[in-house]
């Protein structure tokens, strides 16, 4: 895949005028969504990826391949900010959920080391009342032993959201095909309708 950083916007008006397809990117502040980016294309520094969370207060889009448009959204739940930037983010947040009329597939990005907190089932439920698909990441999966993984999977299993989970790694690679896969998959799908 080859991605360029396209801009950063705080208003969906400013979104690419463009009928390529966006596939966003969705997580709770310092869930690693800047660092799935960069491993997804292969480019080490195409999403600046920072230690303290709640640094992506903007929606960032990379254009890859001239196909589609990766959307970076700002993380959720990030208890430092004031409670104005708070508001001000999830509002930016619904808004282009909402709002993003070429917005084909959801990446809900979680940390595989706490699975599926409060906020992550508020964004799946959320999710369900659109008719966009979309795919949660366990990420981080290297920090986790086998069992915690198995543990991992069958919280997900159980879920009501009947989700499908896609277990990454920037470490051991795991999981960047299937990412690859899904995405290509809901953009063949969109392109159907």
């Amino acid at each position: 895949m080859n991605a360029t950083f396209l801009k950063s916007i705080v208003n969906i008006e400013d979104l690419p005028k463009s009928d390529r397809p966006q596939i966003a990117l969705v997580g709770r502040s310092n869930v690693g969504k800047s660092s799935l980016i960069n491993h997804l294309v292969n480019q080490k520094n195409l999403a600046r990826v920072s230690a303290s969370p709640g640094r992506t207060r903007t929606i960032n889009i990379f254009d890859v391949d001239k196909r589609f448009f990766l959307i970076d959204l700002p993380g959720y739940g990030f208890a430092k900010a004031s409670k104005e930037k708070r508001i001000a983010f999830e509002n930016l947040l619904n808004d282009y959920m909402t709002r993003a009329e070429h917005l084909k597939f959801v990446l809900v990005i979680v940390d595989a080391r706490l699975g599926l907190s409060d906020i992550d089932r508020e964004m799946l439920t959320f999710l369900e009342t659109t008719s966009v698909p979309f795919a949660v990441i366990a990420n981080k999966i290297d920090k986790l032993k086998k069992s915690e993984i198995l543990a991992l999977q069958r919280e997900v299993a159980k879920d009501e959201h009947g989700i499908k989970l896609i277990l990454h790694s920037n470490v051991t690679d795991s999981g960047q095909g299937e990412i690859r896969q899904a995405i290509e998959q809901a953009i063949k799908a969109a392109a159907k309708k």
